[in-house]
């Protein structure tokens, strides 16, 4: 099978020689190059009766690897599953204009931000109306920065609950079936994001665009209808969080969709939106990795953001609503081990002298 690995072994350094990249792209893709190979280092694992059962390479732990983070997206699931109400949810896409692609890449940090307050502060105004909902709402956001096919496409995944917490402490269900309207929230998360573009100081302009263009683009997509994207109520998030946890961790890509490459490029297989079926592209080399850079998640920027009842300082106030909705008390997340994720994920090597199981014994390799 094709991995990241090989593919960063052969091109990385070449890479290197004639390209620029930001201290933590270049972390990043060093560890996706190093994970699970001897540059890391080694583990001996035993069963429990003492028998050495393997080595293997230790892996890079790091945010975005496509070969490491599976048992960190199942932690995260659970920990998700454990927190969420148990009432109807909605799935919400917020995606900026490609016409913002150009500031984006100059200005990642500051436009992540903007992007995920602009979100949580249209839903949170809009929680407050009467005309809505009037309570406290329950929510959570997720960042996305990629299209299936690796392009640059920042949007935010939202998970939100059918309802929320009045100020009487009582479960408060929407004056509407939709929540909130689809054309309102529109407008309001288009408001916000281009009135922060436009007070911000930190803003940096690319080399080719001058002040008075930057003006003129704000202006007319101010004009223009975003794409605000509502699928069907679910009636319970667990459905939208698993769908989230396949790339909260490992980001766009994963080693299956890898189909090859040589001295001239890199082939790789996605799920197109246009087609049913599977669809494949080839990019040069140097392309594929500087796309892949585009979607290194920021240094010590999360990319899933709790808002509301689902906050982490508003645990007295989830609970009520939990009490509300007929459910127990939030318990305390127990953390999910490796020998679990293999037993019930994967399939649990057994020791080939007696059958036992696989212990927590590890140490590094000789």
């Amino acid at each position: 099978m094709t991995t990241l690995t090989q593919v960063l072994d052969a091109h990385l350094e070449p890479l290197l020689q004639n390209y620029r990249i930001p201290a933590y792209q270049l972390k990043a893709l060093k560890a996706y190059r190093s994970c699970r190979t001897k540059r890391l280092g080694g583990h001996s694992q035993y069963c429990e009766n003492g028998h050495l059962m393997g080595v293997w390479y230790n892996s890079c732990k790091r945010r975005g690897c496509p070969q490491c983070q599976g048992l960190s997206n199942e932690r995260w699931l659970l920990s998700q599953k454990e927190k969420l109400l148990a009432a109807t949810h909605h799935h919400w896409v917020f995606t900026l204009p490609h016409d913002l692609l150009p500031l984006w890449r100059y200005n990642r940090r500051l436009m992540q931000d903007i992007l995920f307050q602009s979100v949580a502060r249209t839903l949170a105004q809009l929680a407050q109306d009467r005309q809505y909902l009037a309570a406290r709402p329950a929510f959570l956001l997720a960042l996305h920065t990629w299209g299936r096919n690796l392009s640059l496409h920042p949007h935010i995944h939202c998970l939100i609950a059918h309802g929320g917490l009045n100020a009487g402490g009582d479960w408060q269900s929407p004056r509407k079936s939709c929540l909130f309207p689809a054309k309102v929230m529109m407008q309001l998360f288009r408001g916000k994001y281009l009135a922060a573009l436009k007070a911000s100081h930190e803003l940096q302009l690319p080399p080719d665009m001058r002040p008075s263009q930057f003006r003129r683009l704000l202006n007319r997509l101010g004009r223009t209808d975003w794409v605000v994207h509502c699928c069907k109520p679910y009636r319970h998030g667990r459905g939208v969080a698993r769908y989230l946890s396949r790339y909260v961790k490992t980001g766009p890509l994963k080693n299956r969709q890898l189909l090859g490459f040589d001295r001239d490029g890199v082939t790789f297989g996605y799920q197109s939106h246009r087609h049913t079926r599977r669809s494949k592209a080839r990019f040069e080399w140097r392309q594929f990795i500087l796309r892949l850079c585009e979607h290194v998640p920021q240094h010590l920027k999360a990319m899933v953001r709790h808002y509301g009842l689902y906050h982490g300082g508003s645990q007295a106030l989830l609970d009520a609503a939990r009490k509300q909705l007929g459910q127990p008390l939030k318990k305390t997340t127990v953390s999910l081990t490796w020998q679990e994720y293999l037993q019930q994920y994967v399939q649990a090597p057994m020791c080939a002298k007696c059958g036992a199981s696989l212990m927590g014994i590890s140490q590094p390799a000789g």
